[in-house]
């Protein structure tokens, strides 16, 4: 496809089926593809944002974080089913009502009508009618679900989009979920979509990682060092072994992630 053909399609997202699901630790896998962002005639390069979502499996029961977005629905599903091999989907967890997140979520209810939607789950119900409100269960902060041989906990988000995001992370694999935080552009190719940093070798500096960090709800607002310190305290205390963003892509090597937080210290110096 050359770049006149995906112009005709700006802003389709795009799946890549050969690359999903793939596992990124025990009992966790990655789902996800690209969103084209914008076009320029004038260099052959399309940059994407990654679209993510990741199915953690206990042994009893799964959640899916984020609901994919409905564009992608066919690609995505048939991913997911291959992901579930067979199982239901019990929980999915929005971290946040915006279309690449929550949009699939009447999707997803329709194959799995006895699916339960857990977190911040308030106005849900006005963006997805369809959906009863006995499907929902709302959880706070601190709050953990058994899946089965694993606890999925809900987390506080620090860096938010929106003022229900909600963050989790799974104590099976020691994954955090920040949701929109830790994402970051990337240029189309194929060796860049559906790779994480390590398959890469990248590591995003500051720079890269500025873009993604203006959308932070009320940066002007937050405190950001005392918002920094409390994520450092939040990683202390889990000791996450993975970063799985819903935006960006997923880092293994922790620290390589932490030069989001210089990005987010020096968009406050600019402010």
């Amino acid at each position: 496809m050359d770049l006149d053909d995906l112009l005709d399609v700006y802003g389709t997202y795009f799946v890549r089926a050969e690359r999903f699901p793939r596992a990124i630790g025990d009992g966790v896998q990655w789902i996800g593809g690209c969103s084209a962002l914008f076009l320029d005639r004038s260099k052959p390069d399309l940059a994407h944002s990654a679209l993510n979502a990741y199915l953690v499996t206990g042994r009893e029961r799964t959640l899916l974080v984020d609901t994919g977005h409905p564009a992608v629905w066919p690609g995505f599903s048939a991913a997911l089913d291959r992901a579930l091999d067979g199982r239901p989907l019990d929980y999915v967890m929005p971290t946040h009502p915006e279309i690449p997140h929550a949009g699939a979520l009447t999707l997803l209810h329709r194959r799995w009508p006895g699916l339960t939607v857990v977190g911040d789950v308030r106005d849900y119900f006005l963006y997805h009618p369809e959906v009863p409100d006995s499907a929902y269960r709302s959880m706070a902060p601190g709050e953990r679900l058994d899946l089965g041989g694993r606890e999925f906990e809900f987390v506080e988000a620090l860096f938010k989009d929106l003022p229900n995001s909600v963050w989790g992370f799974d104590h099976g694999s020691r994954t955090l979920f920040p949701a929109d935080g830790f994402a970051y552009f990337h240029w189309h190719g194929e060796d860049a979509c559906g790779r994480t940093t390590e398959d890469l070798d990248f590591s995003p500096g500051p720079d890269v990682y500025a873009v993604m960090t203006e959308i932070v709800s009320g940066l002007e607002l937050l405190d950001i060092e005392d918002t920094v310190q409390k994520f450092l305290r939040l990683t202390e205390r889990t000791a996450p072994s993975a970063i799985a963003p819903a935006h960006g892509t997923v880092v293994t090597d922790v620290p390589k992630a932490l030069q989001y937080l210089e990005a987010l210290r020096a968009a406050d110096r600019a402010a």
